[in-house]
């Protein structure tokens, strides 16, 4: 009988450790579209190590960049319905799904990142989120929301630009979406679209002379190579949240979430470190390796000629119409 026993106990204890392995096995996957040579990315990694280290070892956090997953239409689909359990995105992109996100994308709007991080504590933007949360099935990790893009908008042309009147009839190489054309023709450009792959000829043979994009793109796209000016024009800044699927959550111990909210939370303020050091390393790349003059003009001038644009964005009802003025005035 004691033998007997002695066997059932042990193999409870078999079972237990069994059922304690299949727990350490709990794999999610998170979905990018960038480059494993990116800052992101390399948060992403970060994260996955936090994620192990704090649930341990109970989830395995496994990350998938490069649009392995799909681009970010397909990994949200998969995320809403349980496929891919985590991503990151610049919240401008949840404007395809509430017009509202759409601020996050139009220029001047926010002073600077300190006027974004007092709308992003806002009851309205609470709103925002939980419409999504309820609305999609999703879970973002917003406590706190420091994963900030610290590389700066910047506009690289042919000639030296200043002020909105230098941008009078400049070819600017633009993609076709309604937001940025109009914001660039009102500050006096001549948009010209064209596939960013072939923006370098288009600079090199003046078929465009200026491009908009964060100084990294600039130069590993090698068009710093034939435009040598360089304007920080900071038209809005980027912000990441972790989101994950509400089905994933669900089958997390509320131990495992705790976790991976700290992850999270580190992994933003480690994104935020990296993104800066990279921006000051792309800028010293290209003022030593490719002669390029960075201005930093004030940007008042700027931010008073789009005003003009906000009224057109609501009444095309690309925005809803009072929010551009709720956050424009806010202390």
């Amino acid at each position: 009988m004691k033998t007997n026993l002695l066997r059932n106990l042990c193999g409870f204890a078999v079972g237990l450790a069994l059922a304690a392995g299949v727990a350490a096995q709990t794999t999610l996957k998170l979905g990018h579209i960038l480059p494993p040579t990116s800052p992101e990315h390399q948060a992403f990694l970060f994260m996955a190590d936090k994620v192990k280290e704090k649930s341990g070892g109970s989830v395995v956090l496994q990350v998938f960049p490069s649009s392995q997953l799909g681009a970010v239409n397909v990994m949200l689909e998969s995320l809403q319905a349980g496929q891919l359990d985590m991503m990151v995105e610049l919240l401008e992109w949840y404007g395809n799904w509430d017009k509202r996100f759409g601020v996050f994308g139009l220029p001047y709007v926010f002073r600077d990142r300190e006027h974004l991080a007092k709308f992003l504590a806002t009851p309205t933007f609470k709103e925002m989120l939980a419409d999504l949360e309820k609305s999609r099935n999703l879970v973002y990790l917003k406590e706190p929301i420091n994963w900030s893009f610290m590389s700066d908008r910047t506009l690289l042309a042919k000639k030296a630009i200043n002020t909105p009147a230098d941008m009078k009839g400049v070819k600017l190489r633009m993609f076709q979406a309604r937001v940025p054309v109009l914001s660039w023709q009102t500050l006096g450009a001549n948009t010209v679209i064209i596939p960013w792959g072939e923006v370098y000829t288009a600079l090199a043979t003046g078929t465009v002379e200026a491009v908009t994009a964060r100084v990294e793109a600039h130069y590993q796209m090698k068009q710093t190579e034939v435009a040598k000016f360089m304007t920080v024009t900071k038209e809005f800044f980027q912000v990441y949240i972790p989101v994950m699927s509400k089905k994933t959550v669900d089958r997390l111990s509320p131990q495992q979430m705790t976790a991976i909210r700290d992850a999270a939370r580190e992994s933003g303020e480690y994104f935020t470190k990296l993104s800066a050091e990279a921006a000051r390393e792309f800028q010293a790349k290209v003022r030593t390796e490719h002669g390029v003059t960075i201005l930093e003009p004030p940007l008042g001038p700027w931010q008073q000629a789009m005003q003009p644009a906000y009224v057109k964005f609501e009444e095309e009802g690309i925005i809803p119409k009072g929010m551009i003025r709720q956050i424009i005035d806010l202390k």
